[in-house]
């Protein structure tokens, strides 16, 4: 809503403050932009298997001390969530300028670095070689897929109505701007679809009125060609930012270019895209790392029998 009425708003009015802007959403339970929130049982089964990988487990080693230090001062569980929320509150109050106590500031620096590395390793982020499955792709799916599914299937569209005067393509040939509401850990996803690596830490991280653009480029040539067009990102990490930073180049295969070829994101937006649609995908349950050593034994006890047999023929 704020985007909508600072971008739109009646400036020939000086007492008409706000402008009423509807607002198009989609139910809750279909949101793909709240992960957090998203009733999603594969997305719970995943990010159980990041709990208890080596490097969270090795986050919550290290951190001991942190923890238990804001759980008896607070009073809280020694509860890794608990003291999640505990430390968050307090940040974002010490951002509004209200008063936090010295001995639990002292500690937001450190907690900022051991968000930083969580969050990137529930939304897709974090490689974690233990697992047989690619787990860092499978929550890629959940935590970006929809998303970049959907910014794909929009520019595909667009791009197939330039050349189209079908009745369908009247808005879509006229749009300028298509804009989603989200959040930090929104942002946090999205990076992680669109690919980039070693990108997101404490001082990249979205802080409040944070934004990514993307822009969509027609280079000179058939208009009837996908791979005449390409995209550009630009980043305002918050809300006091006037240049936005151009990321892009960040992304190995555009660098060099003028921007990334659509046919990348294409590409990424087929990898990622929960099948047959989301909903359904969160409702797929995980085959985990045990799953695969089941089967290894049950292959090699099929061999030795084949083997036994071809020896004894």
């Amino acid at each position: 809503m704020a985007f909508f009425s600072g971008l739109y708003s009646d400036g020939t009015n000086a007492n008409h403050i706000l402008v009423p802007i509807p607002i198009h959403t989609i139910p809750l339970e279909d949101d793909f932009l709240n992960i957090l929130t998203l009733q999603c049982q594969r997305k719970n089964e995943l990010w159980k298997m990041v709990d208890e990988s080596q490097i969270i487990q090795s986050i919550y080693k290290n951190s001991h001390n942190l923890f238990a230090e804001v759980s008896n001062k607070t009073h809280v569980p020694l509860d890794f969530y608990k003291v999640y929320d505990s430390l968050d509150a307090g940040i974002v109050e010490e951002s509004f300028g209200l008063p936090v106590p010295p001995w639990f500031s002292v500690h937001f620096p450190e907690w900022k670095i051991i968000l930083a590395k969580y969050a990137s390793a529930l939304w897709g982020h974090t490689n974690f070689p233990e697992y047989s499955m690619d787990l860092q792709t499978e929550i890629l799916k959940i935590s970006a897929g929809s998303t970049i599914a959907e910014i794909v299937d929009r520019w595909q569209q667009k791009i197939k109505c330039q050349k189209l005067k079908e009745k369908e393509c009247e808005n879509i040939k006229d749009q300028k701007l298509y804009a989603y509401s989200g959040h930090d850990l929104t942002l946090i996803g999205l990076f992680a679809g669109f690919g980039f690596n070693n990108y997101l830490n404490v001082s990249t991280w979205p802080e409040h009125g944070s934004s990514v653009v993307l822009e969509l480029w027609e280079s000179d040539g058939d208009v009837h060609a996908t791979e005449n067009y390409y995209f550009k990102i630009y980043y305002y990490q918050n809300s006091s930012v006037e240049n936005p930073k151009y990321i892009g180049d960040l992304i190995q295969e555009c660098q060099g270019k003028k921007g990334c070829p659509i046919s990348y994101l294409i590409k990424r937006a087929e990898l990622l895209r929960p099948k047959p649609d989301l909903k359904s995908f969160c409702n797929k349950a995980v085959i985990s790392k045990a799953s695969k050593v089941v089967c290894s034994i049950l292959n090699l006890n099929i061999f030795a029998v084949l083997f036994y047999f071809l020896i004894k023929s």
